[in-house]
């Protein structure tokens, strides 16, 4: 059941991601609400559990599973995806400028989820990563960024 509890907790997890974005309407988010409720509710479990979080964030697990298999196409993205990549790559950028360094986090991770095969907003969040001090994160980052795109020098560089 263990490791049944770890899964649940990313799923909980990813939900009340979700559930903050703005791209769903009330009525989903208090469905995404009800969905984490019955979650923690069946499983006795909730966000405050962090023994139980991943190494990795869910969708990242998910991503690089089809990546090892070869299973994810190389592009993914709905042209509405690519245009708001680019915009959230862009504001993370912006944070970085202003050392906001959690916030660009947050913007490349939103990125990521929308296009996952992208090395450039790895190797952009391992620097924010690498400004947080959160190096091991960082190299996970640019090593993602690497099995994406083997000749990305960038990511090398930026794994030190």
């Amino acid at each position: 059941m263990s490791s049944v509890k770890h899964l649940v907790y990313a799923v909980i997890h990813f939900l009340r991601e979700q559930s903050q974005m703005d791209t769903f309407t009330p009525d989903e988010q208090e469905s995404l609400e009800v969905a984490i409720q019955c979650l923690e509710t069946v499983f006795k479990i909730n966000l405050e559990d962090t023994h139980l979080a991943p190494p990795q964030h869910l969708t990242e697990m998910f991503t690089n599973s089809f990546h090892k298999n070869d299973m994810l196409p190389l592009s993914d993205s709905l042209p509405g995806d690519v245009e708001k990549a680019d915009q959230l790559k862009d504001e993370g950028n912006n944070h970085m400028k202003e050392e906001n360094y959690g916030a660009a986090v947050d913007c490349y991770t939103r990125v990521i989820e929308l296009d996952p095969n992208n090395a450039v907003y790895y190797c952009n969040r391992a620097a924010a990563q690498s400004k947080l001090n959160n190096y091991s994160e960082a190299i996970k980052d640019c090593e993602r960024a690497i099995a994406i795109d083997p000749k990305y020098s960038k990511a090398y560089g930026r794994m030190g």
